[in-house]
């Protein structure tokens, strides 16, 4: 999972992770344009359940929500 990217090229960073059973939970980044990238993944075949672009609020709020 560190190394996903969710665009071909630029830099991109992963900012928050947390996980729940099979289920892990990331936020990426990407510097350029400011954009913020949810990805719900496990580690079975598919790996990646949702990916969507969010907002910097919507980041910054799963990032502060505690488990």
């Amino acid at each position: 999972m560190d190394n996903y990217k969710f665009y071909a090229g630029g830099k991109t960073r992963k900012i928050f992770s947390v996980a729940y059973e099979d289920l892990t939970t990331l936020i990426y980044y990407r510097d350029n344009d400011s954009k913020f990238k949810l990805v719900v993944a496990k580690k079975d075949d598919p790996p990646i359940i949702i990916e969507k672009g969010i907002t910097r609020a919507e980041a910054f709020r799963l990032m502060n929500t505690r488990p």
